[in-house]
């Protein structure tokens, strides 16, 4: 029998050397990793596929309709020019000598319902205009951007990858926004203040461009093509508002509640947020037309798929874990060595992070290696969950969509794009770390 800890040490090697080496996509990946370990650690037959079997499905049940209509609901707002219109109002809100800032909440706020890549390329264009019209250099609000962008990528439902691992960890999704958005708000901070006292007095020869870098078209500041501020927030904002109302009602009123029952309908994750989707449509679908909002409606699905496959396939990983008794044992091997348990997903998420580039998958592979340690050490899974959201944003850099994106969007080269987006993110990790660690005092 091979001792559970090394069979786990094993797992992780499988699961590194099929993503990076073979370039197996993370569904087969963790899928593969689930199968060998189960049967390594002498788990029965049926019991390893019994345990993949469970795990998928009940990762699909508790999160795969609310990333369909999560990402529809990004989808609208994102095509409807909704998210322009927030960034605007958030430019107004602060000023534009603190376009900065305006531009970390912006990001901060859009990324909650589009993916940060597109997030990036719908706002470059203001980011642009705000640098040339308030001379400001480009690199502190493109990072500042990013930062707001980046942070509520790995923390805040109902972007997929933190409503994966909360559906993962088994965390109330209202409780997932509140501690999200809590680190979410450590984690743009440190980004934004990493830009504005490091980036602000820098000469322009520290940063150097593409020279086949195309220019940017010029941000359309006329507000005449927009959608108004409610019009444009009140879709995002209704199903956030429904999903906490229901988390807190359920912790202050007694079960059988009229109002319970009622809350507990409307602010089901599943159900706030096909509202939101629907809220989107009516109030935007006008400006976009019936055949382009059934066109969004068609592509949000074909987004949604990989997503919710990925996740359920660390879901029959996590049941393996969980059977054959590797949870117990690594928390026990957790104690001895007195290593703060947050720091185990956090360094998980920010190795696979820098090593295989997409922030979705550490979080969700942290969340499942580290939510068997967390339980047997009584931990609650929420420190996990915040922890691995600090480790996924370690560092941006050529193996990231996002990286290219940045970099093409505001022309600057490969040496440019580490130098600010890759260093800025090592300030952001730190800043999630820090939330977490703050949490920890009272969880």
């Amino acid at each position: 029998m091979i001792p559970i800890e090394i069979v786990f040490l094993i797992g992780m090697a499988i699961l590194l050397f099929l993503a990076l080496k073979v370039k197996v996509n993370a569904f087969m990946a963790l899928l593969g990793t689930a199968l060998v370990m189960g049967l390594l650690a002498g788990m029965p037959t049926t019991a390893v596929v019994n345990g993949i079997v469970t795990g998928f499905a009940g990762t699909v049940k508790s999160i795969g309709i609310v990333i369909i209509f999560g990402i529809m609901l990004g989808n609208y707002l994102e095509a409807s020019k909704a998210t322009n219109k927030m960034a605007l109002d958030t430019v107004k809100l602060v000023g534009e000598k603190r376009s900065g800032l305006a531009m970390a909440i912006s990001g901060y706020i859009v990324s909650i319902p589009v993916f940060s890549d597109a997030g990036f390329v719908i706002l470059s264009p203001l980011v642009k205009a705000i640098s040339k019209k308030a001379k400001i250099p480009l690199a502190v609000l493109a990072v500042s951007l990013s930062a707001g962008l980046l942070a509520t990528h790995v923390y805040v439902p109902p972007t997929p990858g933190p409503l994966a691992a909360a559906g993962m960890l088994g965390i109330d999704i209202g409780r997932a926004i509140l501690y999200g958005g809590f680190a979410a708000i450590f984690m743009t901070g440190a980004g934004w203040l990493f830009a504005e006292l490091y980036f602000r007095n820098k000469p322009e020869s520290f940063y150097t461009y593409r020279e086949d870098a195309e220019p940017q078209p010029e941000a359309d500041m006329d507000e005449a093509d927009l959608p108004s501020s409610l019009t444009a927030v009140f879709p995002l904002l209704v199903p956030i508002v429904l999903i906490i109302m229901n988390t807190t009602f359920n912790m202050l009123l007694p079960k059988g509640s009229p109002v319970l029952n009622v809350t507990s309908f409307i602010g089901d994750p599943n159900i706030a947020l096909a509202i939101g989707a629907l809220l989107a449509i009516a109030l935007l679908g006008k400006r976009l037309g019936s055949k382009k909002v059934m066109k969004i409606m068609d592509a949000s699905l074909k987004d949604a798929g990989p997503i919710v496959f990925i996740t359920a396939a660390g879901g029959a990983l996590g049941q393996i874990l969980k059977a054959s008794g590797a949870g117990a044992s690594l928390a026990q091997m957790v104690i001895n060595t007195g290593m703060p348990f947050i720091l185990i997903p956090f360094t998980i998420a920010a190795v696979l992070k820098i090593v295989q580039g997409s922030g979705t998958v550490a979080v969700v592979t942290a969340a499942t290696l580290a939510a068997p340690i967390g339980a047997q050490l009584g931990l609650d899974p929420i420190l996990i969950f915040m922890a691995s959201g600090a480790g996924a944003r370690s560092c941006c850099h050529v193996n990231d969509s996002y990286f290219w994106v940045y970099t093409n969007c505001m022309g600057f080269d490969m040496k440019t794009g580490l130098k600010t987006l890759s260093v800025s993110n090592i300030f952001m990790a730190l800043g999630g770390l820090l939330a977490t660690f703050i949490a920890s005092i009272w969880l």
